[in-house]
């Protein structure tokens, strides 16, 4: 009698797994790397639009130089000297002058948007609240601008075609130099007449000619110091004196009913203090918030920006630099004349 053999089959062992304190400590590890490496990626993101920012301001440096090749000066950033025939006044009277960045389109390859602007028109009709230009130039108005706006301003704005490029009328509140106004219109820019290079005795390359503002909060921003402006007009003669004097007044605007605009930078149409004029009356990103004459759009504008520690600037030689926010005030005043004796590197 044979006895039968039987072989018992292997027990297949349980199907491998993770336990609960496996996953926790292995999800805290992703976790912990995901926080290390978020400011790094941000960082990285940041220095990429700062740097398409630099570029900006520099194909706005080729640009004006290449206008001043073909026209022997400067482009004008504020009123139009030219006399209205239907009322015998100046152009400017019933509206706001056009800037100089529309003048700048054909050396930007923006010639298309150029040739549709009537600049035989006015910028909007005298008898309207209105904004916006006649007819003619809606078009052009509302078309965005790529080089005109800086990626890292990404907050709130009154329009999608704004400005955040503005360009230097040295240190007072006004666009042109007087007995009281003595720091005014001494910048890149001033008014009346235009500037070419033998205009600057200080150099070029010792003058700042554009740089950067931050845009309005709009209609329904919040309490934005730094984007908006108050009421200049707190006091006498805060739009017509030095730039010491129009800062004590925009002290002053910031705790009486601010702001009394949200519209700052809302497009690069128009040549005022409003949208494409800026000054050096305090440094970048300067304490006390800026305030202008909402009628007249004059007043004091500050370089303001959305990158960390400064601001980007073109000077009149068309290199780019980046101003801290802790220059020095003179410093940052120097570089804001055309004509003041100071030669700062």
């Amino acid at each position: 009698m044979f006895r039968q053999i039987f072989r018992r089959s292997p027990v297949l062992s349980a199907r491998p797994g993770f336990t609960l304190i496996e996953i926790l400590v292995v999800v805290s590890i992703v976790g912990l790397l995901t926080t290390l490496l978020l400011p790094a990626v941000q960082s990285a993101r940041e220095a990429a639009r700062r740097a398409q920012c630099a570029n900006n301001l520099k194909q706005i440096g080729l640009a004006l130089h290449n206008y001043q090749s073909a026209h022997s000066s400067f482009p004008l950033n504020w009123r139009d000297p030219r006399v209205d025939p239907e009322r015998s006044r100046p152009w400017y009277v019933a509206g706001r002058p056009y800037s100089a960045l529309t003048r700048l389109l054909p050396y930007i390859e923006q010639q298309p948007v150029y040739a549709s602007i009537n600049f035989g028109e006015e910028t909007f009709p005298s008898d309207l609240t209105s904004a916006f230009p006649f007819p003619q130039n809606q078009t052009a108005y509302s078309t965005r601008i790529a080089t005109y706006l800086c990626p890292s301003d990404s907050g709130p704005s009154p329009t999608p075609y704004g400005c955040n490029y503005r360009g230097n009328y040295g240190l007072g509140p006004m666009p042109s130099t007087n007995g009281e106004s003595f720091d005014s219109g001494n910048g890149f820019y001033s008014f009346p007449g235009v500037l070419g290079p033998y205009s600057f005795p200080d150099g070029l390359s010792h003058t700042v000619a554009y740089s950067e503002r931050l845009r309005g909060s709009g209609d329904h921003g919040g309490l934005a110091p730094a984007r908006d402006f108050g009421n200049i007009l707190v006091m006498d003669a805060c739009s017509s004196r030095n730039a010491d004097y129009a800062l004590a007044c925009c002290r002053l605007a910031a705790t009486r009913d601010f702001p009394v605009s949200r519209q700052a930078g809302f497009t690069w149409f128009y040549g005022d203090f409003g949208c494409t004029a800026y000054n050096h009356a305090q440094e970048p990103n300067g304490r006390i918030p800026d305030a202008v004459q909402v009628d007249a759009w004059i007043g004091i504008v500050t370089a303001r920006g959305a990158h960390a520690g400064g601001v980007n600037s073109l000077m009149a030689d068309g290199s780019v630099r980046f101003a801290r926010d802790s220059i020095n005030r003179k410093v940052w005043r120097a570089l804001g004349t055309r004509n003041g004796d100071e030669l700062v590197e």
